[in-house]
C-alpha cells in the first residue's frame, strides 16, 4: 500500500520527492482525482518528478500509484457507509465504541455552548492582554499544550504549574488585563477553583473549561465552557477539552484564509532556517512578517 511504501522510503527520499510524499499523505482524497501534471502543479514540482517519485516507491508509474490511492479512498468510503458489524468484545469494537462516545461528547460540547455564549467568551478573550492557564489532574497537560498554542499565535500566554510557590508568584501580579483559564476534566478541581477565586479577587477575568458540571471550577469562574469528558472506565477523556480550547485559540486569533497563509509561510521560513542551513539565510529569515 502506498502509505507503507512512503513510510518505508521517506528517510531516503530527496527533498522534492518528500514534498510530493507529504502532499499525498495529507491530501490523498484530492490526489485520487488528480493527473500527474495536476499533482505536480499543486506541489510545485515538474511532472517528471511525480512520475519518478512513483517509480522510486516501486510502482511502474504514476497510474499504478494513483490506483493504489483510489483503492484506499474506496475502502474508507465503503467503511463509512457500510460499517462492519462488530462485537463489543472485539478490539475493533472497543475502538469503535470509544470513538462513538467521543463523538457524542463533541456533539454535547456544541449543544451546551450555543453561539451567543461563545460570543461572550470571545469578548473575554479579546479584552485580555495576558492569558494564564492552569489545569488540574489530567487537564494539566492540556493547559500546558494550549498555552503553547496561544503563544504560537502571538498571544502573551503562560501555563501555571499546580505548585503553590509558583502559583503565588504569578497570582500576585494579576490585574484586570489578565484572563485566567482554569481547566478540569473531572468532578474534582479544588486547587484550580481556589486559584480562580484568588484571581477574581485581584480583578482578573476568569474562564472555566470543565468536563463535569460538578467541578468546583463551575462555581467559581466568571464564564464556563462545558466540554463533556464522559467515557466508560475510571479515566476521563480529554478530547472535548482539547477541542474546546483549540477552538477558542482560533477564535482569539481571528483566523481567516489570509492570516493562516501568512502564519504558515512565516513558520515554514523559520523552520527551514533552523533545520536546513543551505536553504535559507539569516537575512531571509529576518524578513518573516510580524503581523501573522
Amino acid at each position: 500500500m502506498y502509505r507503507e511504501k512512503i513510510r518505508e522510503y521517506y528517510d531516503h527520499l530527496s527533498r522534492s520527492y518528500r514534498k510530493v510524499a507529504d502532499y499525498i499523505m495529507s491530501n490523498y482524497y484530492e490526489v485520487s482525482f488528480m493527473t500527474a501534471a495536476q499533482l505536480a502543479y499543486a506541489v510545485g514540482v515538474d511532472t517528471t518528478t511525480v512520475v519518478r517519485f512513483s517509480q522510486r516507491l516501486g510502482y511502474n508509474g504514476y497510474p499504478e500509484l494513483l490506483q493504489d490511492i483510489r483503492e484506499q479512498v474506496k475502502t474508507e468510503i465503503y467503511t463509512a457507509y457500510e460499517p462492519q458489524p462488530l462485537s463489543p468484545e472485539d478490539p475493533a469494537g472497543v475502538f469503535r465504541d470509544r470513538i462513538v462516545q467521543e463523538q457524542q461528547n463533541l456533539e454535547q460540547l456544541l449543544v451546551h455552548n450555543p453561539p451567543e455564549h461563545v460570543t461572550a467568551v470571545a469578548a473575554m478573550l479579546a479584552r485580555a492582554e495576558r492569558i494564564v492557564l492552569i489545569g488540574e489532574g489530567y487537564a494539566e497537560a492540556v493547559a500546558e499544550t494550549v498555552a503553547q498554542q496561544f503563544r504560537h499565535r502571538g498571544f502573551s500566554a503562560e501555563y501555571l504549574p499546580n505548585d503553590p510557590v509558583k502559583k503565588a508568584a504569578t497570582l500576585i501580579n494579576l490585574n484586570s488585563s489578565v484572563l485566567l483559564i482554569g481547566i478540569g476534566a473531572t468532578d474534582y478541581g479544588r486547587e484550580a477553583s481556589r486559584t480562580l477565586e484568588f484571581a477574581r479577587a485581584r480583578g482578573a477575568a476568569t474562564l472555566g473549561i470543565v468536563g463535569s458540571l460538578a467541578s468546583p471550577i463551575n462555581r467559581t469562574a466568571d464564564l464556563i465552557v462545558y466540554a463533556p469528558t464522559d467515557v466508560a472506565g475510571p479515566l476521563p477523556s480529554i478530547v472535548a477539552l482539547v477541542a474546546a480550547l483549540t477552538g477558542l485559540v482560533q477564535v482569539a486569533a481571528k483566523d481567516n484564509a489570509a492570516s493562516v497563509e501568512r502564519h504558515l509561510e512565516a513558520f515554514e521560513q523559520a523552520y527551514q532556517f533552523l533545520t536546513q542551513e543551505d536553504v535559507i539565510t539569516a537575512i531571509e529569515a529576518a524578513r518573516i512578517p510580524d503581523d501573522f
